[in-house]
């Protein structure tokens, strides 16, 4: 008995290790993540082309793998993709201007410690419930949906 209950104890500890290291355990942290069948350059590719599609200007693209290896550090791949249409991030902006730390969106697509590739973002409603925005709901509703889009064109 005693030996049942270690082994259910390591691999519940195992699971609770796989899923802090990729942050699916937090689920009040309003980031939505979701499993990709590409790899971390070509699911970020597709990302970046689906924003692209709906109108989203790109401002940055960051590979931490590559920033990693100037400086001798090794790490799995993780690209963050900075993006956003202007549409509603100023509108919210303006009522709370400390939402400017979440805004513009970002997209994060990184290799987990199997292997597995998972792109995540924060998603609107969060930053709505983050920063008390009240008067910006409307744009809220169209942020989730149009992240919503590009990340399904992205990961069909």
């Amino acid at each position: 008995m005693k030996k049942l209950f270690s082994t259910i104890a390591v691999c519940i500890f195992s699971l609770g290790a796989f899923a802090n290291e990729s942050g699916l355990l937090d689920n009040n942290a309003g980031i939505i993540t979701k499993p990709s069948n590409y790899s971390v350059s070509d699911t970020m590719d597709r990302v970046e082309a689906a924003a692209k599609s709906v109108g989203a200007n790109v401002f940055a693209r960051i590979d931490y793998l590559q920033m990693s290896k100037k400086v001798n550090v090794d790490i799995r791949p993780n690209q963050l993709l900075i993006f956003g249409r202007g549409a509603g991030g100023p509108y919210i902006i303006k009522e709370a201007p400390l939402a400017g730390i979440d805004i513009p969106f970002k997209a994060l697509v990184w290799e987990d410690s199997q292997g597995k590739v998972w792109v995540s973002h924060t998603n609107g409603s969060f930053i709505d419930m983050r920063y008390a925005v009240k008067g910006a709901a409307s744009y809220v509703k169209n942020i989730d949906e149009t992240i919503e889009k590009i990340m399904n064109e992205a990961l069909k």
